[in-house]
């Protein structure tokens, strides 16, 4: 039997909603360097295996990053089966090479159970991980199970090892920033099935694209350039003509960015939304296209900026409003001002350009006047809403201070953590003694009660809140002296109904 060079999986625990970028991103890139390269999504399987009630808990059977007693032992059983069908699948095809996926923390179980299947079987398939799911922390528990992994972006690593070049930086270490994306093969999803997954949008079929990697700004809230210190972008040509191919190809029209801002480079932006207004024009395609998207000051625009950013099929993008406050966003280092997205979104309701908001409630600086302006933006912007301009929200489950992020060297400045590891809970404001814990939540319930009474959807108010009932009870344990190494946790299922 012939062999193919390469296998690449991704795993379990990921949303449903949209087919994951890494392994078409990988393949496309490897079957330009000549190489064969097969595409498996053992994430969607999970939800093609289970159903209702029992998906959720087999999601949150992978969700877990350690072992829980008392699970059923019928969902424990179906798991095992389902992974061992995923070692069928991968040594039916004879690789050479066997690439998993490790979106995040999240598929981190799912992982260690793939690799140990794997072991057991016989095959001299060499074996690599990758993702953001990989760290050194994590790897001790792994080693003997992988032949080679890889921290950060993995295109050229992957050309490398599939090459043999194993002295490759990025082979068993942390890869260099790649500079040109552009020089990258485009995405190919043509091994996956895209009917299983979930409408991201209603009635519309979408996959991701990447335009750039890293950020612009330098928020303090964010970790984003602690894993991309550059701000890198492909040319406006090369996203046009992957958009193009993939239309032509599999009829997909709807198109998600991974970026975390995809208006970075405005000169690229205006070349790539003028490409594609004329693509719709000429073909009637209806391309649409959305992601994370940041306010910009009218000053610094084109006079075509929203016109062309209407007719290239912007949709509910993604914008990181954060606070009503400019003293917090300010802090923030948002770089830009309340009065800047008051000019912005009435721009958006006039030509017809839809978003959502994302906010962030429980900034350390964020004083009780503050969260009040905040709820102004709520009242004041409601009338978008009505007309259909702002399609909703993300409240968030409030501030979370983590490793990585700006905020987190300048502690006492702004805060003290409570000697716990929590990020959500575990913090005092110290410019704002009485925001702690209680009042961030105190905070974030009110903030749901204003959106719900204003008629403002919000998006996945219903698992952030399953969280933060968690966190609370967590929280209350704490208190009690008793840490989560002494508690039987049983999985959190709140999150993935």
């Amino acid at each position: 039997m012939s062999r193919i060079d390469c296998v690449i999986c991704s795993i379990p625990f990921i949303e449903y909603y949209l087919p994951p970028a890494a392994p078409a991103v990988l393949k496309g890139h490897l079957e330009t360097k000549g190489f064969t390269v097969k595409t498996f999504d053992f994430n969607i399987s999970v939800k093609e295996k289970f159903k209702d009630d029992d998906l959720v808990l087999a999601s949150a059977y992978f969700h877990m990053n350690r072992p829980s007693t008392g699970f059923q032992e019928k969902i424990k059983n179906k798991i095992e089966h389902l992974v061992e069908e995923w070692v069928d699948k991968l040594l039916s095809i004879n690789p050479k090479f066997i690439g998993i996926s490790v979106f995040s923390v999240d598929s981190r179980r799912a992982c260690e159970m793939l690799l140990d299947r794997l072991k057991k079987r016989h095959h001299d398939c060499k074996i690599f991980i990758g993702g953001m799911g990989v760290e050194e922390d994590w790897l001790d528990t792994i080693r003997d199970k992988i032949d080679y992994y890889i921290m950060g972006e993995g295109e050229l690593a992957c050309e490398n090892l599939l090459k043999g070049n194993f002295n490759f930086k990025g082979i068993n270490g942390r890869v260099d920033q790649i500079k040109d994306l552009s020089s990258l093969g485009p995405a190919n999803y043509d091994d996956y099935n895209l009917e299983p997954y979930e409408t991201f949008y209603q009635d519309r079929k979408v996959v991701q694209i990447t335009g750039s990697r890293g950020c612009v700004r330098n928020c303090t809230f964010c970790n984003i350039n602690s894993h991309w210190p550059s701000f890198t972008w492909r040319s406006s040509e090369s996203l046009i003509e992957e958009i193009e191919r993939t239309y032509e190809t599999h009829g997909i029209r709807d198109f998600f960015f991974t970026d975390s801002l995809i208006n970075g480079n405005l000169k690229v932006y205006m070349s790539m939304v003028e490409g594609l207004a004329k693509f719709n024009y000429k073909t009637k395609a209806n391309i649409t296209w959305g992601g994370q998207y940041i306010v910009r000051k009218s000053k610094n625009l084109s006079k075509d900026y929203f016109t062309l950013t209407r007719d290239s099929g912007a949709y509910n993008l993604a914008m990181g409003v954060e606070s009503g406050s400019n003293a917090v966003l300010e802090h923030m280092k948002k770089g830009v001002t309340r009065e800047d997205l008051d000019e912005f979104i009435e721009n958006f309701d006039k030509h017809d350009i839809t978003c959502q908001y994302m906010m962030l409630i429980g900034y350390p600086t964020e004083t009780e006047k503050d969260f009040e302006k905040t709820l102004d933006l709520f009242y004041d912007h409601q009338k978008y809403v009505a007309s259909g301009t702002i399609h909703g929200t993300t409240l968030n489950t409030t501030m979370t201070i983590y490793d990585g992020m700006p905020l987190a060297e300048i502690e006492p400045k702004v805060f003290v953590r409570d000697k716990s590891n929590d990020g959500t809970w575990g913090w005092t404001s110290t410019v704002v003694p009485t925001l702690d814990w209680q009042e961030r939540l105190r905070r974030r319930i009110i903030a749901q009660e204003v959106c719900d009474m204003l008629n403002w959807p919000t998006i996945s108010a219903d698992r952030e809140f399953g969280q933060l009932a968690k966190k609370q009870e967590n929280y209350k344990l704490w208190k009690k002296g008793i840490t989560s190494t002494n508690i039987d946790l049983q999985p959190d299922v709140s999150q993935l109904s």
